[in-house]
C-alpha cells in the first residue's frame, strides 16, 4: 500500500497523470471516495497521463464516458445512481471488460461482485482543510508494487 497527501486538487489531478502514465490497455482502476473527494479530479490527471486528449468529465448522469486519442481509449463509469449492480449489466458495461479500454470505476462498490481482477485500488479522502489522502492498493495484493513508484 502506498499513500500520498495532495494539498491542492492540481497535486491531485498530477498524482492521476503521474499514475496513467505508466498504466497499459486493458487495466481496471477503481476509484473510491465520497462526494466531493476528488475522484474526476484524479481521473482526469489519469487519462492525461494515460495519453487521453479529451477533456474528461462526470460520468454520474451518463453512467459511461469513452475516450480515445490515437492508440489510447479509456472508459470511465460511475455507477452511483444505479440501484443495483445488475443494472451495469443491463447497459453493457461488461463488454468492456478484457478490451483495450483502461476501464476507470468510480463507485465501484456499487458493483458488488462484478469488479474484474486484477484491478488498482485508489482510495481518496478529504480532510477539513482540503488535503486528499490518496491509498493505492490492489487486487492481488501484489499487484500493486509494479505502480508505487508513480507516487514518491
Amino acid at each position: 500500500m502506498r499513500t500520498l497527501l495532495c494539498p491542492t486538487p492540481e497535486t491531485t489531478r498530477a498524482a492521476g497523470r503521474s499514475l496513467g502514465a505508466r498504466l497499459q490497455p486493458g487495466m481496471v482502476i477503481l476509484l473510491h471516495g465520497d462526494l466531493g473527494a476528488g475522484k474526476t479530479t484524479f481521473a482526469q490527471g489519469l487519462a492525461e497521463g494515460y495519453g487521453i486528449g479529451d477533456r474528461v468529465t462526470s460520468p454520474s448522469f451518463a453512467l459511461i464516458n469513452e475516450y480515445r486519442t490515437g492508440d489510447r481509449h479509456m472508459v470511465h463509469f460511475d455507477p452511483y445512481r444505479l440501484e443495483y449492480a445488475a443494472a451495469m449489466h443491463d447497459i453493457g458495461w461488461l463488454d468492456y471488460v478484457g478490451g483495450d479500454a483502461l476501464m476507470v470505476i468510480e463507485w465501484p462498490e456499487r458493483l458488488g461482485d462484478s469488479v474484474p481482477i486484477p484491478y488498482l485500488r485508489v482510495r481518496i479522502t478529504a480532510s477539513d482543510d482540503g488535503t486528499r489522502s490518496l491509498e493505492l492498493t490492489s487486487d492481488p495484493p501484489d499487484f500493486v508494487r509494479t505502480y508505487e513508484e508513480a507516487w514518491p
